[in-house]
């Protein structure tokens, strides 16, 4: 369980072109240490008894940037709870230039164990159009700070800022696997209101990427990840209230864009296992059994029913039925028709 603890835009040095936390986050005030007790004594109070593992965590801003008396207050107000043991510890999200040992050592003696870096990009262009501030060189070595210090790293990107493109967006997945993440967040670039990505999108001069294009390249790039055994744990904006949502133009905003990826990813799976299973049997088959676990069955079958309906389209020679069984994963059954 993680208690969020939004702080927008404090810190920061300037506005990126993609950014309004205070709408993504229904957030308009930063809090103050009385507002950090409240919130994480709230969530505790609802907490379920099966979980054991709560972090306290600072979202939004750059929140080493912040100044140092605020930051002391701030998390003094969490690391109660983790002296206590009602927290396991504190993560916070903040910017690659932001990050030295004087800032680290503060949240290392404040109950802080992850450090989450918002890279969004590891292409210097990219993250000049956006407005970052940085480059790709500071990311890499904000990260080996982080690590060299024992902190948890989580690396943050953004496919589909002006200036990129799917090379791109591949190029900084390989980049940001090479500094050694625990973790990755991937959001894809959406349009928001009272943003300067905003004004661009009016005047032509941005395109974001289409929904399909994007779960596409989101399976990719966690296609990447996981060969090199990084978990990405999230996959788009966290759903939206309905306040909220009115403030997206454009882009692939879907308040389950992260289903809709693992469901992607599936798609593939079960793709990749048909071409398998037809390349060695020995007779034209005529019909297929696809026999899917039943933990996880909506992924398998995917959005409205749309991965077997992908299935039925790629291999249309082939009569395709499915069933729900107890497996840890999909079985094939090949019925030859000779």
């Amino acid at each position: 369980m993680t208690i969020p603890i939004f702080v927008p835009h404090l810190g920061c040095p300037h506005r990126c072109v993609f950014c309004n936390q205070w709408e993504t986050s229904s957030v308009r005030t930063p809090p103050d240490a009385g507002f950090v007790r409240t919130k994480i004594l709230a969530h505790l109070g609802i907490r379920a008894p099966s979980i054991e593992h709560v972090e306290a965590a600072f979202f939004g801003g750059s929140f080493t940037a912040i100044d140092m008396d605020l930051q002391r207050d701030l998390l003094c107000a969490a690391y109660d709870f983790v002296r206590e043991g009602a927290l396991r510890g504190i993560r916070v999200s903040t910017r690659p230039d932001c990050i030295d040992g004087a800032r680290l050592a503060l949240l290392r003696d404040y109950g802080v164990r992850t450090v989450e870096i918002g890279a969004q990009s590891f292409d210097d262009r990219v993250l000049s159009e956006a407005g970052r501030g940085h480059c790709a060189r500071d990311i890499a070595r904000a990260s080996a700070a982080v690590k060299g210090l024992g902190f948890g790293l989580v690396i943050q990107l953004m496919p589909g800022l002006p200036g990129g493109d799917r090379a791109e967006a591949l190029r900084s997945a390989e980049e940001a696997a090479a500094c050694g993440p625990n973790a990755v967040r991937i959001y894809p670039t959406v349009v928001l209101e009272r943003t300067r990505l905003a004004d661009l999108w009016r005047e032509g001069r941005y395109a974001p990427l289409m929904l399909d294009e994007a779960v596409e390249l989101t399976a990719d790039m966690r296609e990447l990840f996981a060969e090199r055994g990084i978990t990405v744990i999230r996959s788009g904006l966290h759903p939206l209230s309905p306040g909220e949502e009115a403030s997206v133009l454009a882009g692939p905003y879907h308040p389950a864009f992260g289903f809709l990826v693992k469901a992607r990813l599936k798609r593939r799976s079960m793709e990749r296992a048909i071409e398998g299973a037809l390349g060695t049997s020995r007779n034209a088959p005529g019909s297929l059994l696809l026999r899917i676990p039943r933990r996880g069955k909506e992924e398998y079958i995917g959005h409205r029913s749309e991965n077997l309906d992908y299935l039925r389209r790629r291999f249309p020679e082939i009569r395709i039925a499915h069933a729900f069984a107890d497996f840890d994963r999909m079985e094939i059954v090949i019925e030859n028709s000779t």
